[in-house]
Protein backbone atom coordinates (compact mmCIF):
# COMPACT_ATOMS: atom_id res chain seq x y z
CA UNK A 1 0.00 0.00 0.00
CA UNK A 2 2.48 2.31 0.96
CA UNK A 3 4.34 1.31 -2.41
CA UNK A 4 1.21 2.66 -4.38
CA UNK A 5 0.47 5.63 -2.37
CA UNK A 6 4.83 6.74 -2.86
CA UNK A 7 3.99 5.65 -6.65
CA UNK A 8 1.25 8.30 -7.02
CA UNK A 9 2.94 10.67 -5.36
CA UNK A 10 5.60 10.62 -7.89
CA UNK A 11 3.41 10.29 -10.88
CA UNK A 12 1.28 13.68 -9.41
CA UNK A 13 4.79 15.60 -8.61
CA UNK A 14 6.05 14.94 -11.97
CA UNK A 15 3.24 16.10 -13.81
CA UNK A 16 3.16 19.16 -11.81
CA UNK A 17 6.99 19.54 -12.65
CA UNK A 18 6.30 19.15 -16.61
CA UNK A 19 2.93 21.57 -16.76
CA UNK A 20 5.02 23.98 -14.62
CA UNK A 21 8.05 23.59 -17.39
CA UNK A 22 5.44 24.96 -20.16
CA UNK A 23 6.27 27.40 -22.00
CA UNK A 24 4.53 29.43 -24.39
CA UNK A 25 6.46 31.43 -27.55
CA UNK A 26 5.79 34.95 -28.29
CA UNK A 27 4.58 35.31 -31.72
CA UNK A 28 7.59 36.05 -33.97
CA UNK A 29 7.69 38.86 -36.21
CA UNK A 30 10.53 39.25 -39.73
CA UNK A 31 10.53 42.19 -42.29
CA UNK A 32 12.35 42.53 -45.61
CA UNK A 33 12.31 44.84 -48.69
CA UNK A 34 12.00 44.09 -52.46
CA UNK A 35 15.25 45.10 -53.19
CA UNK A 36 18.62 45.92 -51.32
CA UNK A 37 18.67 48.84 -53.64
CA UNK A 38 16.74 51.87 -54.41
CA UNK A 39 17.15 55.15 -56.11
CA UNK A 40 14.95 58.65 -55.84
CA UNK A 41 12.21 57.98 -57.77
CA UNK A 42 11.74 54.97 -56.27
CA UNK A 43 8.79 53.29 -54.34
CA UNK A 44 9.86 51.77 -51.30
CA UNK A 45 7.88 48.20 -50.93
CA UNK A 46 8.30 45.81 -47.91
CA UNK A 47 6.59 42.95 -46.36
CA UNK A 48 5.88 41.74 -42.71
CA UNK A 49 5.95 38.44 -42.01
CA UNK A 50 4.14 37.02 -38.06
CA UNK A 51 4.11 33.65 -37.19
CA UNK A 52 0.75 34.61 -35.88
CA UNK A 53 -2.16 37.11 -35.55
CA UNK A 54 -2.74 39.02 -32.52
CA UNK A 55 -4.54 42.76 -31.71
CA UNK A 56 -1.11 44.17 -31.82
CA UNK A 57 -0.02 46.61 -34.52
CA UNK A 58 3.50 46.29 -35.83
CA UNK A 59 5.25 49.26 -35.60
CA UNK A 60 7.98 50.32 -38.03
CA UNK A 61 10.83 52.76 -37.42
CA UNK A 62 12.84 53.98 -40.32
CA UNK A 63 16.54 54.91 -39.40
CA UNK A 64 18.83 56.96 -41.50
CA UNK A 65 22.75 56.46 -41.03
CA UNK A 66 23.21 58.88 -38.32
CA UNK A 67 20.93 57.05 -36.42
CA UNK A 68 17.60 59.46 -36.60
CA UNK A 69 14.87 57.57 -36.57
CA UNK A 70 11.43 58.54 -38.13
CA UNK A 71 8.60 58.40 -36.18
CA UNK A 72 5.78 55.47 -34.94
CA UNK A 73 4.42 54.02 -37.84
CA UNK A 74 1.68 51.69 -36.68
CA UNK A 75 0.81 49.38 -39.42
CA UNK A 76 -2.58 46.92 -38.91
CA UNK A 77 -1.55 43.18 -39.10
CA UNK A 78 -4.62 41.20 -40.68
CA UNK A 79 -2.53 38.51 -42.65
CA UNK A 80 0.23 36.06 -41.59
CA UNK A 81 1.86 38.28 -44.74
CA UNK A 82 1.69 41.95 -45.22
CA UNK A 83 3.27 43.65 -48.37
CA UNK A 84 3.56 47.37 -48.20
CA UNK A 85 4.18 50.03 -50.47
CA UNK A 86 4.71 53.44 -50.18
CA UNK A 87 2.61 55.72 -51.77
CA UNK A 88 5.35 58.09 -52.40
CA UNK A 89 8.74 57.85 -54.21
CA UNK A 90 12.14 59.05 -52.42
CA UNK A 91 12.93 62.32 -52.93
CA UNK A 92 15.61 63.73 -52.43
CA UNK A 93 14.67 66.99 -50.37
CA UNK A 94 13.46 64.35 -47.76
CA UNK A 95 15.80 61.12 -47.87
CA UNK A 96 19.99 61.74 -48.12
CA UNK A 97 21.37 59.12 -49.72
CA UNK A 98 22.56 56.42 -47.48
CA UNK A 99 22.02 53.27 -45.87
CA UNK A 100 18.84 53.02 -43.85
CA UNK A 101 17.23 50.19 -41.12
CA UNK A 102 13.59 49.21 -41.09
CA UNK A 103 12.81 48.39 -38.12
CA UNK A 104 9.97 46.41 -37.06
CA UNK A 105 8.59 45.53 -33.49
CA UNK A 106 5.09 42.63 -32.64
CA UNK A 107 3.45 41.51 -30.11
CA UNK A 108 7.53 41.36 -28.02
CA UNK A 109 9.33 40.36 -31.52
CA UNK A 110 11.38 42.72 -33.18
CA UNK A 111 13.37 42.47 -36.68
CA UNK A 112 15.32 44.76 -38.87
CA UNK A 113 16.39 44.87 -42.35
CA UNK A 114 18.45 46.73 -44.49
CA UNK A 115 18.16 49.04 -47.87
CA UNK A 116 20.80 51.13 -49.76
CA UNK A 117 19.58 54.82 -51.03
CA UNK A 118 21.59 56.46 -54.28
CA UNK A 119 21.17 58.40 -57.04
CA UNK A 120 20.87 56.77 -60.50
CA UNK A 121 20.38 60.13 -61.96
CA UNK A 122 16.97 59.63 -62.95
CA UNK A 123 15.13 62.52 -64.21
CA UNK A 124 12.33 63.49 -61.47
CA UNK A 125 8.99 65.77 -61.22
CA UNK A 126 8.24 67.66 -57.96
CA UNK A 127 5.99 64.74 -55.57
CA UNK A 128 3.01 67.63 -55.83
CA UNK A 129 2.76 67.54 -59.70
CA UNK A 130 0.56 64.60 -59.86
CA UNK A 131 -1.90 65.96 -57.90
CA UNK A 132 -2.02 69.37 -59.81
CA UNK A 133 -2.36 67.32 -63.15
CA UNK A 134 -5.16 65.24 -61.72
CA UNK A 135 -6.76 68.64 -60.29
CA UNK A 136 -6.26 69.87 -64.27
CA UNK A 137 -7.69 66.59 -65.82
CA UNK A 138 -10.49 67.17 -63.95
CA UNK A 139 -10.69 70.85 -65.17
CA UNK A 140 -10.77 72.11 -61.36
CA UNK A 141 -8.12 74.32 -62.89
CA UNK A 142 -7.27 76.33 -65.72
CA UNK A 143 -4.46 75.21 -69.06
CA UNK A 144 -2.95 78.76 -67.87
CA UNK A 145 -2.64 77.76 -64.00
CA UNK A 146 -1.68 74.11 -64.97
CA UNK A 147 1.56 75.53 -67.05
CA UNK A 148 2.28 78.50 -64.43
CA UNK A 149 2.74 75.37 -62.32
CA UNK A 150 4.61 73.41 -63.97
CA UNK A 151 7.29 75.92 -64.89
CA UNK A 152 7.15 77.80 -61.27
CA UNK A 153 8.26 74.51 -59.85
CA UNK A 154 10.59 72.92 -62.73
CA UNK A 155 12.12 76.56 -63.99
CA UNK A 156 14.92 74.24 -66.06
CA UNK A 157 12.64 71.94 -67.37
CA UNK A 158 11.71 73.36 -70.68
CA UNK A 159 14.82 74.63 -72.79
CA UNK A 160 13.04 77.61 -74.66
CA UNK A 161 14.74 79.92 -76.33
CA UNK A 162 14.07 82.79 -73.90
CA UNK A 163 12.19 83.07 -70.71
CA UNK A 164 8.49 83.19 -70.69
CA UNK A 165 5.40 84.16 -68.77
CA UNK A 166 2.44 81.41 -69.41
CA UNK A 167 -0.57 83.69 -69.93
CA UNK A 168 -4.05 82.38 -71.73
CA UNK A 169 -2.04 78.79 -72.46
CA UNK A 170 -4.45 76.52 -74.70
CA UNK A 171 -3.63 73.16 -74.29
CA UNK A 172 -5.36 70.30 -76.80
CA UNK A 173 -7.81 68.62 -74.82
CA UNK A 174 -5.54 64.91 -76.26
CA UNK A 175 -3.00 66.63 -73.87
CA UNK A 176 -4.67 65.07 -71.10
CA UNK A 177 -4.89 61.49 -72.45
CA UNK A 178 -0.80 61.76 -72.03
CA UNK A 179 -0.94 62.81 -68.60
CA UNK A 180 -3.08 60.21 -67.22
CA UNK A 181 -0.37 57.63 -69.04
CA UNK A 182 2.04 59.97 -67.02
CA UNK A 183 -0.16 59.49 -63.64
CA UNK A 184 -0.64 55.76 -64.31
CA UNK A 185 3.02 55.67 -64.77
CA UNK A 186 2.36 54.17 -68.13
CA UNK A 187 5.52 56.59 -69.05
CA UNK A 188 8.19 58.18 -67.07
CA UNK A 189 8.49 61.46 -65.60
CA UNK A 190 11.23 62.48 -68.20
CA UNK A 191 8.65 61.11 -71.03
CA UNK A 192 6.07 63.35 -69.98
CA UNK A 193 8.34 66.19 -69.80
CA UNK A 194 10.06 66.01 -73.15
CA UNK A 195 6.42 65.83 -74.76
CA UNK A 196 5.51 68.87 -73.20
CA UNK A 197 8.71 70.34 -73.77
CA UNK A 198 7.94 69.66 -77.40
CA UNK A 199 4.22 70.82 -77.94
CA UNK A 200 5.62 74.22 -76.87
CA UNK A 201 8.49 73.93 -79.34
CA UNK A 202 6.54 73.07 -82.35
CA UNK A 203 3.29 75.49 -81.26
CA UNK A 204 0.75 72.84 -80.03
CA UNK A 205 0.14 74.05 -76.56
CA UNK A 206 0.05 78.29 -77.01
CA UNK A 207 1.81 80.00 -74.56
Amino acid sequence: MKTKTSFAIFVMFSLMMSSTSVVYAAPTVSIYTEKEIYSYGDFLTFTIEVSEITEDLAILHIIDESGKSSSAIPIPITELKTVVPSPFPFESEVYPLGTYTLEIQYSDSTDTTEFELIDSGKFLLPIGTKQVAVAWIKGDISDTFFMKFLISENPTLFSTEQNFEPENVKIPYWVKDITGWWIDEKISDKEFATALEYLIKVGIIVV
